[in-house]
């Protein structure tokens, strides 16, 4: 809050406080006189930038006939800011690889920043600490960090706001994330039928969430008959994540082929079974 008079001598003619009485900022005080900076302030001479950094003011002298203009900037920081509520995470389940939103809201007392509020964070992991994007805070206050999780296991992250010309830093937040192994899944294309003569060709694909899977992985194939189970050769996957099992059946009626990945340290394990009629 800023206020201008006609004083003579030490006594202000401009006085800069809180609007806030609860607030105990030491007020400003300008007393101007002199040929520098004439001697009081004109009627409507003062006006806050947008952002509320700077106050500009109007003086005059005795007889109304020559103007000042003073740009005056407040200490910075003159109101509180703070996080509120928990800071939550989407999705629900993270999973490696994949992007997770760190939400929050940030709660500004005072004048509105011009310029638009951001929001700093880290990711604290066993492997240690790295710096996230900053977030922009929207007009409610609400923020969403972003992340892709590179490891599985815990994961911790730390909000920060550092203050603008207007607000001082906020406390800050933290959220520990679990992070686990992104999903994979295997989906089988079988005939309703073949001959043992001629024998089976399953086709299928593999598909993962997160990061790509590595090159050369195989998939293990069980043959489930009248006679028994059995583990045929493994299968490879191509790069595009297909691939083919093919059999000659030992034995006629229901056969069931079990198709399985094993998983990798960033991806779950999945299997598919698909049963084939077969006759002689």
């Amino acid at each position: 809050m800023a206020r201008g008079a006609s004083a003579t001598g030490s006594t202000p003619d401009l006085l800069i406080q809180p609007a806030d009485p609860a607030n105990g900022t030491t007020a400003m005080e300008f007393a101007f006189e002199g040929d520098l900076d004439g001697n009081r302030v004109v009627p409507r001479g003062l006006e806050w930038s947008k952002d509320g950094s700077r106050l500009f003011a109007v003086t005059t002298n005795a007889y109304g006939n020559a103007f000042w203009l003073h740009i005056v900037q407040p200490p910075a920081a003159q109101y509180d800011s703070r996080f509120t509520g928990a800071l939550t995470h989407t999705p629900g389940q993270a999973v490696v690889g994949e992007p997770v939103g760190i939400r929050g809201r940030l709660e500004l007392d005072g004048t509105a920043a011009s310029e638009p509020v951001r929001v700093s964070a880290v990711r604290t992991t066993a492997d240690g600490t790295r710096k996230l994007a900053e977030a922009e805070v929207a007009a409610d206050g609400t923020f969403t960090v972003l992340d892709v999780p590179d490891a599985v296991g815990s994961a911790t992250y730390t909000v920060s706001f550092l203050g603008d010309l207007t607000h001082r830093p906020a406390e800050d937040v933290s959220l520990t994330v679990d992070v686990a192994k992104a999903p994979t899944s295997i989906a089988l294309t079988a005939p309703a039928e073949a001959s043992m003569a001629a024998g089976v060709e399953i086709t299928g694909r593999l598909t993962a969430q997160g990061r790509a899977l590595p090159a050369g992985v195989t998939l293990a194939v069980e043959r489930t008959d009248r006679l028994g189970t059995g583990t045929l050769s493994s299968v490879p996957v191509a790069a595009d994540g297909t691939f083919t099992v093919k059999d000659l059946p030992r034995a006629r009626r229901d056969v069931t082929y079990a198709v399985t990945y094993g998983g990798d340290d960033l991806h779950t394990g999945s299997s598919a079974s698909a049963t084939v009629f077969v006759t002689r």
